[in-house]
């Protein structure tokens, strides 16, 4: 309705076929998802022997040590998407090159603590749609 083309049809872009996935991404991937059923049986099984505080306390300092530490390494992203245009014309080459380079070499090395950041995000998510969803709501519809 808004848009100016509002006449031409709305067509998908062309696909290709996806690419398969590296060994190092499949690694990835398992160790993320193996991560986060680890810590969701440790916050569980913690909460259910009357540790709720304290696994809470833990879990929430562990994450905001990661996530402070991983956006100080990473420069809080600010020179994401800079090029070697973009950089003072006072620089060498050299120097714009190597800011460059050590911007993405930042972003691959901290790579690590996304994998740990993760499943912090998915036990916090899963704890608020417990007590906001099933406790809020549904828990009365089928528990009576």
């Amino acid at each position: 309705m808004f848009s100016p083309n509002r006449n031409r049809p709305h067509l998908p872009p062309e696909t290709k076929d996806p690419k398969p996935l590296s060994p190092q991404v499949k690694k990835r991937m398992w160790t993320v998802v193996w991560l986060t059923f680890a810590r969701l049986f440790i916050y569980y099984g913690c909460i259910a022997l009357g540790w709720a505080k304290a696994i809470m306390i833990i879990y929430f300092v562990a994450f905001a040590v990661l996530i402070i530490s991983y956006l100080a390494y990473n420069r809080a992203f600010i020179n994401k998407d800079v090029t070697v245009d973009m950089l003072p014309l006072e620089w060498s080459e050299e120097k714009k090159q190597a800011f460059v380079e050590g911007n993405r070499r930042r972003a691959e090395k901290s790579r690590w603590m996304v994998s740990l950041i993760i499943p912090f995000v998915v036990v916090f998510m899963c704890e608020a749609l417990y007590l906001f969803v099933w406790d809020g709501y549904l828990a009365k519809l089928f528990l009576g």
